[in-house]
């Protein structure tokens, strides 16, 4: 049976290496995300062979033991093969089957080849990862990107003397904190609820420990006062994860200018950015699509057979 530890502060520079390299750019591959999550999932790993285990203590139910696909060389399928073996026990030692959440195309495209008929394999699209250029975030370029120009120049022009970007500091914490708070109160719904709150949750503590995870961020102020914020993580030398963005609608375009500014301010170095899922919420998806991304990280929910639904 796996020894699963708590998922420490500590263990960031353990982790980094197992997310960084094999984590395929997706949202989920980060150690912050799985360090601010921690509470909502019940985040715990283990490093064993070779590989990076994740388990989701919170997703575990009486029947289904929960996981990410393990992080590790693919390239190597008896090593890859025996790592999954290795779930296949500590699930079974639970009396579990075994889940795996959130499932790349190449591993479930692995699981596939090398465990037919072994799992039931479903698509979750309002899990699916948007990946953009961030080139033509920030350039905005072509026709196709015209209205997206229009509406960063009508931002800049309606706010222009009185609109200011800045580094997302300690010194912006409290404001952003507060500004948080007055967003979700605005969103709450008996449906929302437990979704928003684990959010919630996890920028508190983003903040918290905001160097020591990494993280990078902007503020947008308008007459002096937080309009909108973001800040993120890279994912690996190429890909930056928008962890968080959260912006006053009352002021016209604030987030096609937030998007450009992101964009703009990223280093040069990165080439992607992910802009994470839309959770089946139908606006966010219609605004991401309108974006016009380069590909779709789609995501997978595997389940052992034999489970009941």
């Amino acid at each position: 049976m796996l020894e699963f530890k708590p998922l420490l502060l500590e263990a960031k520079t353990l982790l980094d290496p197992f997310f960084c390299n094999f984590g395929e750019g997706s949202c989920q591959h980060s150690f912050a995300a799985a360090f601010c999550l921690k509470e909502k999932y019940g985040n715990r790993y283990c490093i064993q062979d070779g590989f990076l285990f994740l388990l989701r203590e919170k997703r575990c139910t009486k029947t289904e033991q929960v996981y990410l696909f393990p992080l590790g060389d693919m390239t190597d399928i008896s090593t890859t093969r025996h790592a999954i073996d290795t779930l296949f026990e500590d699930a079974h030692q639970h009396g579990k089957k075994l889940i795996f959440e959130t499932v790349t195309e190449r591993a479930k495209d692995f699981l596939e080849k090398h465990y037919p008929e072994q799992f039931n394999i479903e698509e979750k699209r309002n899990n699916a990862e948007y990946i953009f250029s961030r080139e033509k975030l920030a350039e905005l370029p072509g026709k196709e990107y015209e209205g997206r120009r229009w509406e960063v120049h009508r931002f800049q022009k309606e706010y222009e003397g009185r609109y200011s970007i800045e580094e997302l500091k300690p010194a912006h914490f409290e404001e952003v904190k507060i500004f948080s708070r007055r967003w979700y109160d605005n969103f709450y719904t008996e449906e929302t609820n437990a979704q928003l709150r684990a959010e919630e949750n996890a920028l508190k503590l983003a903040l918290k420990h905001f160097y020591e995870l990494d993280l990078h961020g902007l503020v947008i102020l308008i007459d002096g006062k937080i309009a909108a914020f973001e800040y993120g993580t890279p994912l690996n030398q190429n890909t930056y994860d928008g962890f968080v963005e959260k912006a006053d609608r009352s002021y016209k375009y604030i987030y096609k200018m937030l998007n450009n500014s992101v964009a703009k301010r990223c280093p040069n170095t990165i080439e992607w950015l992910n802009w994470e899922e839309d959770l089946g919420h139908e606006g966010l998806r219609k605004m991401k699509l309108s974006y016009r991304p380069e590909y779709l990280i789609k995501k997978y929910l595997i389940k052992e057979k034999g489970l009941k639904n």
